[in-house]
């Protein structure tokens, strides 16, 4: 299946137009919301170790948007970045960005358990915090203004999920409720 992704990929004619990036920060949803773009038709890309090792870290943003160009959305790293958000808004006019939005503690609580199941690291609660607190603010600033246009706040664990996030592209959705991927052990909410 990764053969065959790369490439359909390789022959797709670059589209700079009309794309879908969530923006919202780890553990808010993303891998959830890229299968849902999946479900709703959308060719998606979420986190590509080539594109942020070999691209993103070493300041390559034309093979980042090079790469863009052959998907129609984006979940996880390096997409929802406060230094990239601004060049795809410009880079990829029509599209539309979605901010997944989450409990403060059960986002913590998540993270906590994904740092010690996957990465065997504890976290430093203050920092984790700030750190996710700036990057909302970061995109309430962006975006302000804009709520409904081209950008759109969305709950993941909403069971009409799907179904907004549908309505706000102008597709049909096929279920209401996004699936639930990449759940971290212990989380009883999805």
């Amino acid at each position: 299946m990764v053969f065959f992704d790369k490439l359909i990929s390789f022959f797709r004619r670059p589209k700079y137009k009309n794309k879908v990036f969530c923006i919202g920060y780890n553990k808010t949803g993303t891998t959830s919301f890229g299968a849902g773009m999946k479900v709703l038709g959308y060719r998606n890309a979420s986190f590509n170790k080539k594109v942020w090792r070999e691209y993103y870290l070493k300041g390559d943003l034309k093979k980042v948007i090079r790469f863009a160009s052959k998907y129609d959305s984006f979940d996880d790293l390096p997409w929802l970045l406060e230094d990239l958000i601004p060049v795809l808004d410009l880079e990829f006019p029509e599209s539309k960005f979605v901010y997944l939005e989450r409990n403060e503690a059960d986002w913590l609580s998540s993270l906590r358990r994904w740092k010690k199941n996957v990465k065997n690291e504890e976290i430093n609660d203050v920092l984790e915090l700030s750190r996710f607190r700036e990057h909302r603010k970061f995109i309430l600033e962006y975006f302000k203004g804009r709520n409904g246009e081209d950008f759109l706040i969305l709950d993941i664990s909403d069971e009409l999920g799907l179904m907004k996030l549908a309505r706000f592209l102008g597709v049909q959705a096929p279920q209401s409720a996004f699936p639930k991927l990449n759940v971290s052990r212990g989380r009883q909410d999805g």
